[in-house]
């Protein structure tokens, strides 16, 4: 699989919203899943594209990460 390829050449980190661009991270959560459990302590899965306050904690607890990648992860305080 490119996973382990991209492993064996040293890459450590993928960022992937694991799905077709514009959709919803929810309807990728499953495809992530796999990717997670596949890489395995190989490389970090860094799910990104959508991912907003109101959805990291359920994104990160679905997929059992500890790093999630997102432009409005944080709230701003104006």
């Amino acid at each position: 699989m490119p996973l382990t390829l991209l492993a064996d050449c040293g890459i450590t980190r993928i960022l992937t919203h694991g799905g077709a661009a514009g959709t919803p991270i929810e309807d990728n959560l499953e495809h992530l899943s796999r990717l997670v459990e596949y890489a395995g302590d190989r490389l970090t899965i860094l799910p990104g594209g959508g991912i907003s306050t109101a959805n990291r904690d359920t994104v990160a607890a679905a997929l059992g990460v500890s790093e999630l990648h997102g432009t409005k992860i944080v709230p701003l305080e104006v």
